[in-house]
């Protein structure tokens, strides 16, 4: 067992079930001193049930679900005082309701230089910043992958999660300051300038509300071919066009299928019913599963946007 403390995973849980019972998500990790303390923690998954098959018929254990609903008291259970899991990591994104701004050591100035409080000290000296999810998609990036951050500097949005206290790892714990005030999005500057270079900090954290999907078609109309009696597109076409952005974002995709038949005339409840198909039709695009219910999440939101031009009917002609 990783633990150097008998009661670890009993301290673990307790802190688990406090964030469950506010609303915010978890998923168990490796914890204590394991190699693998910052990762999802497969046997307690696995031993939850959260689990999906892959292409060569292997079963592998999957957190995903804990992005779209909050782990149950049995899962708890399992994870913590039957598997005996060490570690704890809270999902952040629209669930839970936190986007969380992790800095690490080469970060740290500009961190102070714009004047921010940590919530959080992670074992390395880095820093946990909280804010408030937006009410929109927030994408978790790194600095080493996406230039528009600065060094230093990783967000935790939807699809991600943070390690959470009093996990730790073999550098030592991760520990709550006495900063309670979330940071607000006018905290986050436009811009911030890093040794010369100019990085446009609020739109790379994904703080800026995001433009109208696929706006630069709006100006355009969108014709499609048919000559039925039906005075709305059919749905199969829209099926087949969101099919396409699969191989990108099967969420995407599902996003403009709810915003397509919301501008045809097509009501919530239809449109929900469809994402059944849809999901049917991009489930093999991928590796990873992709579940009826994230679809209809998706589609669901694009319901929120205001609504699009209706798409017209394009009448053929034969030479």
């Amino acid at each position: 067992m990783n633990a150097v403390y008998d009661n670890e995973s009993e301290q673990i849980y307790e802190a688990a079930c406090h964030l469950v019972r506010r609303g915010i998500s978890v998923i168990p990790t490796g914890g204590g001193v394991s190699v693998r303390a910052k990762e999802p923690h497969t046997q307690a998954l696995i031993a939850s049930g959260h689990t999906y098959t892959n292409d060569d018929g292997e079963l592998r254990a999957s957190w995903k679900p804990m992005q779209y609903q909050l782990p149950s008291v049995d899962d708890l259970e399992v994870w913590y005082l039957q598997t005996r899991a060490c570690g704890l990591g809270m999902v952040t994104g629209e669930l839970s309701g936190y986007v969380v701004i992790d800095v690490d050591l080469e970060g740290l100035p500009l961190m102070r230089e714009l004047g921010w409080k940590p919530h959080v000290i992670s074992p390395s000296g880095g820093a946990h910043l909280y804010l408030r999810w937006p009410g929109w998609f927030v994408q978790s990036n790194a600095s080493k992958n996406k230039k528009a951050l600065p060094p230093g500097f990783d967000v935790r949005g939807d699809g991600g999660y943070i390690m959470f206290p009093p996990s730790r790892n073999r550098q030592g714990f991760y520990r709550r300051t006495d900063q309670r005030q979330r940071l607000s999005i006018e905290d986050v500057p436009e811009a911030v300038t890093v040794a010369g270079e100019t990085y446009p900090l609020r739109q790379a954290l994904g703080l800026t509300p995001p433009a109208p999907p696929e706006s630069q078609l709006a100006e355009q109309q969108v014709f499609y071919p048919f000559d039925a009696e039906e005075d709305r597109c059919p749905m199969f076409l829209m099926l087949d066009r969101a099919a396409d952005y699969a191989a990108d974002s099967r969420n995407k995709g599902a996003f403009m299928l709810g915003l397509w038949a919301n501008a045809n005339g097509y009501n919530r409840d239809e449109a929900l019913r469809a994402a059944g198909e849809y999901t049917d039709m991009v489930q093999g695009v991928k590796r990873t599963p992709f579940s009826v219910d994230e679809a209809r999440k998706a589609v669901a939101s694009a319901y929120t946007y205001p609504k699009k031009d209706r798409w017209t009917k394009r009448e053929e002609t034969y030479p």
